[in-house]
This record gives C-alpha cells, structure tokens and sequence, in this order.
C-alpha cells in the first residue's frame, strides 16, 4: 500500500513546473558579457548595420523600434523610429521597456550605455571591423535572439559566399583603387577599414592601405602620386557626376584616363552587416571590368 497517495500527483506537477533554463551570455565588441534570462523579444536596434544583421538571423518580429537611419529591409520601415541614437537619453530607450538593446560603438552616447547597464539593462555594443567580425556579429546575436537553428545555414552560406569570391580573384592582376568618403575635405579609408579587405579579397588594392586608422584627409595630389586605376565613392548616379566632375581636371591619372570614376551602391558597402557579401560579389565583377581595359565608350590610352 502506498503510505504517500500524494506523492505520485506532486512529482508529476513537479516534471510539468517550468525549468528554469540558463542565461544566455554573449561578449560584445567591447568584450563586455551580454546576458539574456531567455530569447530576447523587446529589442531596440540603434543603428542600420545591426537592424539588418536582425532580419537576417531571423529576428525582426522581436524588434520594437529602431534608429532613425535603419531602413532595411523594406519591413523595417513599419516600426517606430526612435531618432538619431547619438541623440537619444536612457529615458527614451527605457520607454520602450527594451529586454535588449543593440548600438554601434561609433554611434552611442558611451554614458547612455552605462545608464542602461546600471539598471540591467542587456545592451550589445557593436563594432565589427572584418568581414569575420560580421559573421560572428549574425551569430551571437542570433543566440541572443534565440534564433541559431534558423539562421545557421544562412550564415554560414554568407561566409561560404565571401570564400568563393576570395578563392577565385586569387593571383589576378592587383588594381589599384582610391575609395573617397568625402569630397571637401577630401577624405578617404585606411588599411584596417572593412572596404579596405574586400578589395584585397577581390584583387584590389587601396592606395592608402599602409595608412593607420579608419578615415583621414587626404590630398588631391597625394591621390596623383598613388595612380589608382579606379576612382570609386558610394551614392547614387547624382555622387557619380559630382565625382567625375571633381576628377576630370586630373587627366593623367590612370582611373579618369580609362573612364574608371564611379559610384558604388549606396548603403550596402558602407554598413558592416550581412550586405557586405553582395559588396564583395558587386566589387569583385567591377574590378574585373577595370582588368579589362578602358570603361565601355572610352578609347585605349
């Protein structure tokens, strides 16, 4: 006989009582840890790049508001636009009672951030600067998302992406590129920039890759010196005549003599997130153009 007739309805209320699963902790790019007691569902994203990585493992039905420069993909366009997040107080961001919020380094009050983490609040800063750094950017937010099994696959056909391109511009003739972030002052990117290892990967070259740091001014006749045989800054067809227009008093250099000053997609080049693959596929094919010989139109030198 059994002494305890309860026993048996308290251990099965017992195995239907919920288990408390462990945090799941991720370090950020400042190696800070990022905990989160379950899936995130209330996630603010504060800048483009991190809103797209979102979309792409799968977790923008968890998204509650993002900045005001996030606008893709198009979905994103429907949710609630918080500002400029350089702008934003910890009173802003706390109102939307987040479970998790992601901002660039590069973009952030640094004294909002600790505001938010004195109040335990997760907050994942990001700054990835390689293409490596990106595709382990899609995976740790993908286990905070609690999304790893969706998006997996996805990844790594991101990465298989970025080695095809690698794999096949290897050994090709090196074409020597100046990339222009800005016209007045003329500024450009230093080795250590992300576009600077998509044009190694494809064959290219920046000029300025022996330059420390990110961005920095430059002069129109340190540009002469270097001889890119292409000339390219990203904007739309209205950049791409601006950026002809600058270049054309220059006749000798090599990119306006062979008709090679464009503009490149805006966007997908300039964000370090999951569009930096059709950035290398799109960058790969122009500099293989630019092997070619002079642009379509344009009569050998």
């Amino acid at each position: 006989m059994n002494r305890y007739p309860w026993a048996g309805l308290l251990l099965g209320l017992c195995m239907m009582a919920p288990v408390h699963a462990k945090p799941t902790c991720v370090l950020d790019d400042t190696q800070a840890p990022v905990c989160v007691a379950q899936a995130a569902h209330r996630v603010l994203s504060l800048s483009p790049h991190l809103t797209e990585s979102v979309a792409f493992v799968h977790g923008l039905n968890a998204v509650v508001a993002v900045d005001s420069s996030s606008d893709y993909p198009s979905d994103v366009n429907r949710l609630p636009k918080l500002g400029a997040p350089w702008l934003l107080g910890s009173e802003t961001v706390l109102a939307q009672k987040p479970d998790l919020v992601l901002v660039w380094n590069s973009g952030i009050n640094p004294a909002v951030v600790e505001r938010l983490r004195a109040l335990k609040v997760p907050v994942y800063v990001s700054e990835p600067k390689t293409l490596g750094e990106v595709a382990s950017t899609l995976r740790r937010l993908s286990s905070l998302l609690g999304t790893e099994r969706q998006s997996e696959g996805a990844i790594h056909a991101w990465e298989s992406g970025i080695q095809q391109q690698r794999t096949q511009h290897q050994g090709l003739a090196v074409v020597p590129v100046f990339y222009q972030v800005w016209p007045k002052p003329l500024m450009t990117l230093g080795g250590s920039h992300v576009v600077s290892e998509i044009l190694s990967l494809c064959g290219g070259r920046n000029v300025f890759e022996d330059q420390p740091g990110l961005a920095f001014q430059v002069s129109a006749e340190a540009v002469l010196a270097r001889k890119p045989g292409l000339v390219l800054a990203s904007g739309d067809d209205t950049r791409e005549r601006a950026l002809i227009h600058q270049w054309s008093m220059w006749s000798t250099l090599p990119a306006v003599r062979n008709g090679w000053v464009q503009s490149f997609p805006k966007d997908i080049l300039v964000r370090n997130g999951p569009r930096l693959l059709e950035a290398t596929q799109r960058m790969c094919a122009l500099l293989n153009r630019v092997r070619q010989g002079p642009a379509p139109g344009r009569p050998a030198p």
